[in-house]
């Protein structure tokens, strides 16, 4: 066997510049090929493809393919008779997991010993392989099915390689402001101030939310503490512990409510420990500020509402009737925007087959509902859960919720039907002071899916007795007895669709009769930018508050839509005599964007008219609204209501303190090397036309604010006005973060230097395709880099230092090689224009 050359390793972009090398030796190729089209007399050697028409041996890295799938790359050498050698670690390492365990035992046999090999020499193992000078790749063109190793046809896909984990210590505070002025009064009110934050260990994070404002009614100052916990995570294990304030995560009919103690939660998708506004049990909605609530019902929007601190039941929502899938768009007060969404009736249990989730909370019960959480009267409880999806039985959830006061116990199950309809059952019972209660669920949903159209019902019964208490409703308070629903909806085409939708409510309360009702809606998109909405609805509330807005009532709505961050909406119930129009340009995240909002709402005589405009800065970001509020439209203008908003954040990790807006969960600190001097790095998505999220500057470091944990993602940046030839690096960094985690970047280094120039040979012909190694003259054991020229001789070599002497040692026969030095002083770029070695290039 031919001995091999030594191994140039190199990257995917380095395997782009070889086929960029290759391509010139197009000619070559074309001359063989025409040569042996003539019928010239060529041995058995000369048969074989033309995968290296230069007169040397070529050492490189290349991906290996099987079913288009690039398993990885591996060293080979293509040899000047156009054989390719391959290295036997690398095609082992790729190949195994393709085969079964005896093949992978023969193949390791065959290969003792053996550094390298040619191709045929494995055909007996079943393996075949080619190489395909177009793709610059070594194809795998069969392996023998019976050693294969089993594939599942319906894997989820495998998870990308992690990215590069985050500091082991970070942390971040971010601070909102905000400030109204009455227009009636010119009181300006003291601002609100809203600080939240945390502080990371490696897996172990303390988080806190801290609110200062004014008590409207007696004009006191209070600072309240909205929650304070250590979070531990074993994210191998889906896995996350609670130390302080929770909120404990509750499943099917088991109540919320407020705990401070320590709790464990394991789901293997990824779960946010603090949920701001809470959906509670029966679908109850906690605010813990004043926030816009915009309901949107099976991706349309219902309504919005503009809601003080408080719990909000949104089953008692007339807008809430039929089979909905529900997403709540919350925009908090401190300018915090959230989603909760969630499904009208049953809690599903939607896991992978096989796979498990469970909680468990051990504390004592908050008894006040707003401000600090208050535990001196509160009664130790715990409350817990674990749902499992089984793969041949039906899927099983058990929840148990306890107190001294109350003791409750939950069951739920669903079944696939043989029609793909799915049944579902959701069971309670409990213990109170009361006594003894129980409640029941019981529902049937089907859908059918015939690609252009789709169909789908639902049918659901509610039970609750009279005395079936939970943690979050001791005292059993249940004026519904039964609750019958049933939904059906059609989509007739990508752009019209249509749902109707029953609902009865049995009231078993002496203040409250039966009711129901009965609707149809129909939204139908015109063109790519406008949409119609037409319902039609009848209602008879009960005498529900008092509300005389019963009987016959239709819905027509108006939505333009010209781009993704634009939206306009005008709309009218006749059934609660509410209208609105509003229109809305959303701001981007990025530095320089500008968003605006203005909207006019009525409701059965009391008006709004409102207007907000919003930027984002390096910084900071604020927004400025201004409302007016009136009995009706004729005085509009009787208290008005302006809102100025400020918030920022300031981060440290990695020894680096960096000033940016609010982060939510994780972020980057980049920052760049002391060499790039005054030249300010950026940070974006995407830099196009200018743009950027973040960008260091006289108050230090730029600040990535948008990281999410537990997901592979990029941070991208880049360095405005840098000095012609510095090398600031990759461009990109691949992050995995954990929960509330931080990442030092830096941008640039001292071997910052690129070299250009060009290889000629005797004759003053050009070294084209030439391949060797760079490293520093005093640094003889460094890890060389990768050194080649192109078709026409020329070469680019990166990461060099100032002040230095390197070696370039060439793989030829002889070998040949140069030195050169990078002056002190250089900015970034070196023209080393020709350099002429003594060694014979061939012609093509």
């Amino acid at each position: 066997m031919r001995k091999r050359g030594e191994t140039i390793r190199g990257t995917a972009s380095s395997i782009a510049l070889v086929a960029a090398m290759l391509a010139g030796a197009g000619a070559a190729r074309a001359e063989n090929e025409q040569n042996l089209a003539g019928g010239t007399p060529v041995d058995a050697a000369q048969q074989r493809p033309n995968i290296n028409p230069y007169d040397r041996d070529i050492a490189m890295t290349v991906p290996l393919n099987f079913n288009r799938r690039v398993l990885g790359e591996m060293p080979v050498l293509l040899t000047r008779d156009d054989r390719f050698i391959v290295e036997s670690a690398g095609f082992k390492r790729l190949i195994d997991p393709l085969l079964t365990p005896e093949a992978q035992a023969e193949l390791a046999a065959r290969l003792e010993g053996v550094e390298s090999f040619a191709p045929e020499e494995i055909n007996t193992t079943g393996i075949r392989l080619e190489y395909d000078p177009d793709q610059l790749a070594v194809l795998v063109l069969r392996i023998d099915p019976t050693k294969r190793s089993i594939e599942s046809l319906f894997q989820g896909g495998r998870p990308d390689e992690p990215g590069v984990a985050p500091e082991d210590f970070s942390a971040y505070l971010n601070t909102n402001m905000l400030v109204q002025r009455r227009n009636s009064t010119g009181d300006v009110a003291t601002p609100s101030v809203y600080l939240n934050g945390a502080v990371r260990f490696k897996h172990l994070v303390f988080e806190t939310d801290i609110q200062g404002r004014e008590d409207l009614f007696t004009g006191d100052y209070e600072v309240d503490r909205r929650y304070a916990r250590f979070v531990y995570d074993e994210p191998e294990a889906f896995r996350r512990w609670y130390l302080g304030d929770m909120d404990p995560e509750t499943r099917g009919r088991q109540g919320y409510i407020q705990m401070g103690g320590v709790g464990v939660a394991r789901q293997r998708q990824r779960f946010e420990s603090f949920r701001n506004n809470v959906l509670a049990g029966g679908r109850q909605l906690v605010l813990q500020e004043a926030s816009t609530v915009r309901v949107l019902r099976n991706g349309v929007f219902v309504r919005e509402f503009r809601l003080d601190p408080g719990q909000y039941d949104l089953s008692n929502l007339p807008l809430e009737t039929g089979s909905n899938d529900v997403q709540l768009e919350i925009q908090n007060e401190s300018g915090r925007t959230e989603t909760v969404a969630y499904s009208a009736y049953l809690d599903a249990i939607d896991l992978e087959p096989g796979d498990y989730e469970y909680g468990a909370y051990l504390g004592v019960t908050n008894t006040g509902l707003f401000g600090s959480p208050e535990y001196n009267d509160g009664e130790l409880a715990f409350t817990g859960y674990w749902r499992k999806a089984f793969e041949n039985r039906p899927a099983l959830g058990i929840g148990l919720q306890a107190s001294e006061q109350v003791q409750n116990l939950t069951g739920q199950s669903q079944i696939i039907l043989k029609n793909g309809a799915r049944a579902r059952l959701d069971a309670s019972v409990s213990n109170s002071d009361r006594g003894g209660g129980y409640a029941y669920a019981l529902s049937y949903d089907l859908a059918v899916d015939q690609g252009d159209t789709y169909d789908s019902w639902t049918f659901v019964a509610d039970y609750t007795s009279e005395d079936y208490a939970s943690l979050g409703n001791a005292t059993a308070q249940n004026p519904i007895s039964w609750i019958f629903t049933g939904a059906y909806s059609h989509r007739f085409s990508a752009d019209w669709l249509a749902n109707a939708t029953a609902s009865y409510r049995m009231s078993r309360s002496a203040f409250l009769d039966d009711s129901y009702t009965l609707g149809a809606t129909t939204t139908y998109r015109v063109t790519p930018e406008w949409g119609l909405q037409f319902g039609a609805e009848y209602t008879d509330y009960g005498n529900t508050f008092g509300t005389t807005r019963d009987g016959f009532g239709f819905t027509v709505a108006l939505i333009w839509s010209p781009r993704y961050d634009r939206r306009g909406e005008a709309r009218y119930s006749s059934a609660r005599n509410t209208g609105s129009v509003r229109f809305q340009q959303s701001s981007e995240n990025r530095v320089g964007s500008w968003g605006y909002s203005v909207q006019s709402t009525y409701d059965d005589g009391p008006g709004t008219v409102s207007g907000q405009v919003d930027y984002v800065g390096n910084r900071f970001d604020a927004s400025l609204s201004h409302t007016t509020f009136g009995q009706s439209f004729s005085n509009i203008t009787e208290e008005q209501v302006t809102t100025l908003r400020l918030g920022s954040s300031i981060a440290t990790t990695g020894g680096k303190v960096a000033m940016g807006r609010n982060i939510y969960d994780s972020f980057a600190i980049v920052y760049p090397h002391e060499t790039l001097g005054d030249h300010p790095v950026i940070v974006g998505e995407s830099f196009a036309r200018g743009n950027y999220t973040a960008r260091s500057g006289a108050l230090g470091p730029a600040l990535s604010n948008t990281l999410t944990s537990y997901v592979n993602q990029s941070v991208r940046y880049d360095v405005l006005d840098a000095p012609l030839g510095y090398d600031i690096g990759e461009g990109i960094l691949r992050v995995r973060p954990t929960y509330k985690s931080g990442y030092s970047v830096q941008v640039g280094s001292d071997a910052f230097v690129s070299a250009l120039g060009r290889i000629v040979g005797n004759g003053g012909r050009p070294a084209a395709l030439l391949s060797g190694r760079v490293r520093p003259v005093d640094e003889p054991n460094a890890e060389p880099e990768l050194f080649f020229t192109n078709s026409v001789g020329r070469f680019a070599v990166q990461k060099l230092k100032p002040g230095k002497t390197y070696r370039v040692d060439l793989f030829t026969s002889p070998s040949a090689g140069f030195e050169f030095s990078v002056p002190a002083d250089n900015e970034g770029l070196l023209d080393m224009q020709t350099v002429t070695l003594p060694i014979d290039v061939p012609e093509e």
